[in-house]
């Protein structure tokens, strides 16, 4: 489920589901295969405009097909309104992920993908509480010094024309991977992961391109899903061995003693180390995939 945050309110929910509420929404006129791969070209701004004017003609309940399978939106408040009120226990849950998102986000295992579970529970209660919580704010004091002292280096190092925004976003970037993995990296190593997850953001097109009708995905975008594949490969290289570095750090030091030599800061890493997942009968740890898929999400 999608609240449009720009549309007067836009809701997006599996077709079979909704029609057994509103069971009359009839659809725009689509060509197979064609029509799918026009939306796919079409950026967020674009789509956005479309979206405004359909439902003028088609009513405020449209029927919009996506990586080969219908999407509804809405833009009614009073429909709005029944779907998510009335009706909320019905659509409480995200839909099946497709097959190439599955493998890049460890099969739904991070917070913007899994299930409305136990499993989702327990990962966001994990970043909320140990992680974002205000008390924790103190904590990382030291943290924000150094990123400081980065900032101003970069912005008084150099004579000349100094674009301000490059320097900004690299300092943040700093903050991230702090709190994220704990150690103070050198900058050709927070360069390279920087460069990863920026191509990562940017390359993201390639999933709805690879979901779309994943069956022939093999036969007509074979570089797009090496491409993506190779991208989630660079951050598996860029982040485990931070994350065993980290792992290898806890078993050899008490946090106690690490709480006196270095100034310890609980940071992502560490609670995701400590998570046990209420998956079957017994919990079980997260795998190094799964941590890579939740911390490409914080840096």
């Amino acid at each position: 489920m999608v609240l449009h945050h720009r549309l007067p309110l836009c809701c997006c929910f599996p077709q079979i589901t909704l029609s057994f509420i509103f069971p009359k929404t009839e659809p725009p006129t689509k060509v197979p295969l064609i029509g799918n791969f026009l939306l796919l070209r079409k950026s967020l701004l674009e789509f956005e405009s479309v979206l405004r004017n359909l439902p003028t003609k088609y009513g405020p309940i449209l029927t919009v097909y996506f990586d080969c399978r219908p999407v509804i939106f809405i833009s009614s408040h009073s429909i709005s309104h029944q779907a998510l009120v009335q009706n909320g226990i019905v659509f409480a849950d995200r839909p099946e992920a497709l097959p190439v998102t599955k493998i890049l986000t460890s099969n739904q295992h991070n917070i913007s993908t899994a299930f409305y579970s136990p499993t989702w529970r327990v990962l966001c209660r994990n970043l909320a509480t140990k992680i974002l919580h205000p008390s924790r704010i103190r904590s990382y004091a030291h943290a924000r010094k150094w990123v400081l002292e980065i900032l101003l280096s970069k912005l008084t190092g150099r004579s000349g024309s100094v674009q301000p925004v490059d320097h900004f976003r690299y300092a943040m970037f700093c903050l991230l991977v702090l709190m994220c993995f704990g150690d103070k990296l050198e900058e050709n190593q927070i360069r390279e992961t920087e460069r990863v997850q920026r191509k990562w953001l940017l390359r993201f097109c390639l999933v709805n391109i690879l979901n779309f009708c994943p069956r022939l995905r093999k036969l007509l975008f074979p570089k797009h899903l090496e491409e993506a594949l190779q991208l989630r490969k660079d951050q598996e290289g860029i982040m485990i061995p931070l994350i065993r570095a980290r792992q290898l750090l806890k078993e050899q030091i008490g946090r106690k003693q690490e709480e006196d030599e270095y100034e310890y800061v609980l940071i992502y890493v560490d609670t995701l180390l400590d998570v046990q997942l209420p998956e079957g009968e017994e919990k079980r740890k997260l795998t190094e995939g799964e941590m890579v898929s939740l911390c490409s999400r914080c840096c």
